[in-house]
């Protein structure tokens, strides 16, 4: 009997289609991988409110000092918090986990640290890719800089709601204020300390969303349009904050 085979016409035509049907499919799957972690990153929160609500419950609902720079023993909430969360990877929201070794950092998908960010402790490095809001926190007074009335300094405050305590972010910590100015892209780069540190939090990993952790430990998405209006400190004014659109630049109305 004549054996039949494939004709070159049958074989690209059999290829075009599985070709067609991988630029339909790559897309839907990209879209659920992302989906997958941040979902992920909203576990990680979630079990960081655990981590905060055992420390405050410790201290009688007070939060640790905070950064401050020059100060020993170190106050910040990487190292403070490390005997309850152990698994340093818990630090990294799944999609930035990338370990920046240059200067400027690469912001949305990468990582604070290690190469600048140096262990207090004397150990290991650090590195991960939440912001804490500092204002949370409770430096002794005379080290708060003359600002003593902004920090909420335990959890026995009103509107835990709508307090961040930890997000998504491309530095460790942040001292945001609603009068702060809009990033001219996100993940730009500024030094600390210059009053721009709402811009801390403006990554784009989960599309014009942060995930975000609030001081009653419950966990939602953000929209970044929409992080002046929370009350970061005490003193939150949200008069101050870009709520119109004509406020926003280009890149933020895109979203």
């Amino acid at each position: 009997m004549k054996k039949r085979a494939f004709t070159l016409i049958e074989l690209l035509v059999v290829i075009a289609i599985i070709a067609l049907l991988m630029s339909i499919l790559m897309p839907a799957l990209s879209k659920a991988r992302k989906m997958t972690k941040a979902s992920m990153c909203m576990s990680n929160l979630k079990q960081w409110g655990s981590f905060f609500a055992m420390y405050t419950d410790d201290y009688g609902g007070k939060f640790m000092e905070g950064r401050l720079y020059g100060v020993l023993p170190p106050t910040s909430w990487v190292s403070v918090m490390e005997p309850y969360y152990k698994d340093r990877e818990l630090l990294l929201c799944p999609m930035a986990t990338k370990q920046m070794k240059g200067w400027p950092p690469v912001l949305n998908y990468g990582t604070w640290g290690p190469a600048w960010y140096q262990d207090p402790k004397g150990g290991p490095d650090f590195y991960g890719s939440y912001c804490l809001n500092e204002w949370v926190c409770n430096p002794e007074h005379g080290r708060e800089y003359g600002l003593d009335a902004k920090y909420w300094r335990s959890t026995h405050v009103k509107g835990q709601s709508t307090i961040p305590l930890l997000a998504d972010g491309w530095w460790d910590q942040a001292w945001a204020e609603a009068f702060d100015v809009i990033p001219d892209y996100p993940g730009m780069w500024d030094v600390a300390g210059t009053g721009d540190d709402m811009g801390h939090f403006f990554v784009i990993r989960h599309g014009p969303y942060i995930n975000m952790l609030f001081m009653d430990y419950t966990v939602r998405k953000v929209n970044l349009k929409d992080v002046w209006g929370l009350n970061w400190n005490r003193l939150t004014d949200t008069e101050d904050a870009p709520i119109f659109p004509d406020d926003f630049p280009d890149w933020l109305r895109k979203l």
